[in-house]
């Protein structure tokens, strides 16, 4: 089991404040924080739609351990009593049964893998160590071939802490750049929700609306295989 927090907000928004109210047709000025407000808004709904960090953040993904290496035969023997089961990646192949994915891509980069080791200390990974795989939606990490294994961790809640940089560029640069279709679902929803400022009508709140729906379903990550532990 793995939980994901935002270490340090996004400094700036893939939608500019001049950009949406160009889109709203606004003029005046008086409105300015509210766009900026609706436009922080939309695009949280957007990363929450897609499982993607559009806006560039750090963030910290907690485990209460490291993957195991387990084939059918050995998860038995697993110490933890959450692997007395099957567990989901159980393959003769110990480098994919030690993956660990990394949530709400593009990832930008690895900044630190720490754990708590069984003495109870703090302990930080050599990034020389381990292998990471930013192609990948969701982003991979793997033991290094000459680390072999994942190192043991103190049985406590999110022994392992990773730290990472992810989120399309903002400003767009040459490498990662912002999909113009969220952007466009980013300021279709600012138009929203600034022309109606009151509830939404009852059986409508639960769904986008689907040509905003048909802009993001490209772009949304679909994985129903998360790290184990």
């Amino acid at each position: 089991m793995s939980n994901l927090i935002i270490v340090t907000p996004p400094t700036s928004e893939p939608v500019d404040v001049t950009t949406a109210k160009n889109f709203l047709r606004v003029t005046t000025d008086q409105d300015d924080d509210l766009i900026g407000i609706l436009i922080t808004a939309a695009r949280e709904v957007v990363e929450t739609f897609t499982g993607l960090s559009v806006a560039t953040k750090t963030y910290r993904q907690q485990l209460d351990s490291f993957p195991f290496f387990t084939d059918t035969a050995l998860s038995q023997a697993a110490w933890n009593p959450s692997y007395n089961s099957l567990p989901r990646y159980s393959t003769a192949m110990w480098n994919y049964s030690q993956m660990i994915k990394l949530y709400a891509p593009p990832l930008l980069g690895v900044l630190s893998i720490k754990y708590v080791d069984p003495n109870n200390v703090i302990q930080t990974i050599d990034p020389a160590n381990y292998i990471v795989d930013s192609a990948n939606r969701p982003a991979r990490i793997f033991p290094g071939p000459g680390y072999g294994y994942w190192p043991a961790c103190q049985y406590v809640p999110n022994a392992v802490a990773i730290d990472f940089v992810a989120g399309f560029d903002t400003p767009p640069s040459s490498d990662v750049t912002v999909p113009r279709a969220l952007m466009l679902a980013i300021l279709m929803l600012t138009a929203g929700f600034y022309e109606n400022r009151e509830a939404q009508a009852f059986g409508s709140f639960n769904e986008l609306p689907f040509h905003i729906q048909s802009l993001l379903y490209a772009h949304r990550v679909m994985d129903v295989a998360p790290t184990r532990g």
